[in-house]
């Protein structure tokens, strides 16, 4: 896998159910593995990238692959090496549902009919609750849970899965500070300890700086991809969010104000 490309996308152009272009002249190329962070202002596409390379949404025109897999005609191949934390989870808040039942689904899911957790199943979703300091809340209701404690238990969900790949699409929107660093932490040193990519959509920077790698900047199209610094550059912030971004330097560390992300950091 040292020398497999992750993400390459050649002439992608994608339109939003509603038929507006979503996103256009995309072309980049990135290998695996790595931590990578897609980044831009709301409306930029970024959802609609995570969703094509998923096969979720069909190209107008161009390609991308995902470890080498077209999205359109091997996008079951990709599932398969995929898992996957969608921005807004549609477990239905009125079906009683367990803690342990979202953790197992990561296991079951990828299992062929009938599913039956195993005495494995239930112990590596109890280490991937662990992880994320909600093992003590196996038995407890998931609906009674607050939005950065449910959070956790979705990325445990994803954790505890297969595949070489984990997709997050903004898993700190909406989370309270501590859910926040403990998520970031939890990713970077799962990333670190394994050889699984890690695709985070994202608006803030700041809770993930240290383990990022690679960073793709979109406004409907590519607008640069590089390092944390190489993309908190002046010209390119000011290109994506506006005239009021700006960066500043204090105490060793670089930080990025926008108007859609608050304070974003790298060193």
């Amino acid at each position: 896998m040292n020398e497999a490309i992750l993400f390459e996308a050649e002439d992608l152009a994608v339109r939003y159910p509603g038929g507006d272009l979503a996103l256009h002249n995309i072309n980049f190329k990135v290998k695996a593995p790595t931590f990578l962070a897609i980044v831009g202002p709301n409306g930029s596409g970024k959802s609609t990238l995570l969703k094509t390379s998923l096969g979720m949404l069909r190209p107008q025109r161009g390609y991308m692959r995902v470890l080498g897999y077209d999205t359109v005609t091997e996008s079951n191949k990709i599932r398969k090496m995929v898992r996957y934390v969608p921005q807004r989870d549609r477990i239905e808040m009125s079906i009683p549902i367990k803690v342990k039942d979202i953790a197992l689904m990561g296991r079951l899911l990828k299992k062929a009919p009938p599913r039956f957790a195993r005495t494995k199943d239930k112990e590596i979703a109890r280490n991937a609750l662990k992880r994320v300091n909600m093992d003590n809340y196996w038995n407890h209701s998931f609906n009674e849970l607050s939005g950065g404690q449910r959070q956790r238990v979705l990325v445990a969900r994803a954790l505890a899965s297969d595949g070489s790949l984990l997709m997050l699409d903004e898993p700190l929107a909406g989370t309270d500070a501590e859910s926040q660093s403990l998520i970031a932490d939890v990713l970077g040193e799962y990333h670190q300890e394994h050889n699984v990519s890690i695709v985070m959509v994202t608006h803030d920077l700041n809770p993930i700086h240290s383990f990022v790698k690679d960073v793709l900047m979109l406004k409907n199209t590519v607008i640069g991809i590089g390092t944390p610094c190489d993309m908190m550059d002046p010209d390119l912030l000011v290109k994506v969010y506006g005239p009021s971004a700006k960066v500043v330097e204090y105490g060793g560390h670089r930080y990025c104000v926008t108007h859609d992300s608050g304070i974003d950091r790298h060193d």
